[in-house]
């Protein structure tokens, strides 16, 4: 059995997410390669995922954390995530996706229509090298295609009409005014769609199932590795 988690490296930030019945959506940085030469540099809105079998995590190492929240089949179909396209740095479809990413730039010398430039960005915003640098755990040649990653990744109308694709070059000169602007527009729950909440001890759970009224059969222990090496 496979479900949908969210992991977060600190217990409080678990809680936050519990008390808020939400988790903040957040640009993230994106650097998609086409062999060695960067194609894009841009960070999108979103909150990641990832699929899990439940049986087996224990013996999985995911370096993001060891709380977690798994999501079922109805909000996550009901919220439209999506799982990541991972693609080869010189795979066909690579070559592709750059074609049509430079075809959006408002330099080229043929104007694409608005609907098709945001259908492009969003294709983009669900996909990612197979192998290349993960810089949150500072690491060369990670397989994100182990991360199983699935998204949110907000329409510009559910995010107030902000931009759903800002160039990493602006982004980097002030991240905190991006990501503010966000804060009013979080991915949203209630309690029943919350199927799996992992914590790192048993008086965790003993909290969370007392002060959130879970049933302790669905509040596990992390046991999973979360070497970055």
């Amino acid at each position: 059995m496979s479900t949908i988690l969210h992991f977060t490296k600190k217990y409080e930030s678990l809680i936050n997410i519990l008390s808020d019945s939400s988790f903040r959506v957040f640009y993230c940085r994106e650097v998609f390669y086409l062999g060695e030469k960067v194609a894009s540099s841009a960070v999108h809105p979103m909150v990641s995922f990832s699929e899990q079998l439940i049986k087996s995590i224990n013996r999985r190492n995911i370096t993001y954390g060891k709380f977690g929240i798994g999501m079922n089949k109805e909000w996550v179909e009901r919220k439209k995530l999506h799982p990541v396209l991972y693609l080869d740095t010189n795979s066909t479809v690579a070559n592709a996706l750059t074609h049509l990413i430079r075809a959006r730039r408002k330099n080229t010398k043929v104007e694409l229509a608005p609907q098709i430039r945001l259908s492009i960005i969003t294709i983009k915003c669900f996909t990612k090298n197979s192998i290349g640098y993960n810089s949150k755990i500072k690491m060369k040649n990670f397989n994100f295609r182990s991360e199983k990653e699935w998204r949110f990744v907000p329409t510009k109308s559910q995010i107030g009409n902000k931009r759903i694709s800002v160039t990493k070059r602006f982004y980097d000169k002030n991240p905190d005014k991006y990501n503010s602007q966000l804060i009013p527009f979080p991915l949203k729950f209630t309690k029943k769609d919350i199927k799996f909440i992992f914590v790192g001890s048993e008086t965790q759970r003993d909290e969370i199932s007392k002060n959130f009224d879970f049933d302790k059969k669905n509040i596990k222990i992390s046991k999973w590795s979360t070497s970055r090496e």
